[in-house]
């Protein structure tokens, strides 16, 4: 057991001396890492559907030289999506379609943005870069499209977005930002009957983050 406990200790101490780099005279983590939580407030361009406040949360890793520096995030994400008109209204009719009910959907998505950070003072920088984001699971929850349309998968699971924002360091371990994403992919995968047939997201995403590393 102490032979184990020596073995992790040297490893531990060996990795945590690797990520680190000596810097006017101190130690400083060859990476900062920490925790970031905020809300999304996202549209779709073209599309019958309206889009509910969203919360994103997550990780994120940087690496700074001088001004320049690059971000990679492993956000989780949930969204709500309502159906602008009755489900039905843009399908063919059909007996026994539900005519009144609005669709509603809860969606569970990752996204991955990777960015590039230029420092503008020592408060203040600049993002930009792109985003990746999967819709893992897409539930209805009143069953009203899933009833006239046979599936609940009226978006696309994939998506690519551009973004950019501004943040804001209001301490060493606070971090506070807006950024605007846009999507340049198509993500409508509905069935609707004369429905236009490209989707793209715009979005604004606020957050705050705290640096562990």
């Amino acid at each position: 057991m102490k032979r184990i406990l020596s073995i992790l200790f040297v490893t531990s101490f060996f990795a945590t001396t690797t990520v680190s780099a000596q810097v006017m005279g101190g130690m400083v983590p060859f990476v900062q890492a920490g925790f970031k939580l905020g809300g999304n407030f996202q549209t779709l361009s073209k599309a019958p559907v309206k889009t509910g406040p969203g919360i994103i949360a997550g990780m994120y890793v940087r690496k700074n030289i001088e001004r320049f520096g690059l971000r990679i995030e492993v956000l989780g994400g949930f969204n709500t999506y309502t159906t602008k008109f009755p489900a039905s209204y843009y399908s063919l009719p059909s007996p026994g379609q539900d005519t009144l009910s609005k669709g509603e959907f809860q969606a569970i998505s990752l996204y991955a943005p990777v960015m590039v950070e230029y420092v503008l003072t020592e408060k203040l920088q600049v993002v930009a870069g792109g985003q990746y984001a999967y819709n893992i699971s897409m539930n209805d929850n009143n069953n009203a499209f899933t009833k006239i349309y046979g599936e609940d998968k009226f978006l696309k699971k994939t998506e690519i977005a551009i973004i950019a924002g501004v943040e804001y360091f209001y301490n060493k371990h606070v971090m506070m930002g807006a950024r605007l994403t846009k999507g340049i992919t198509d993500i409508n995968n509905s069935t609707y009957y004369l429905v236009p047939t490209t989707w793209t997201s715009t979005g604004i995403q606020v957050s705050v983050s705290y640096k562990i590393l």
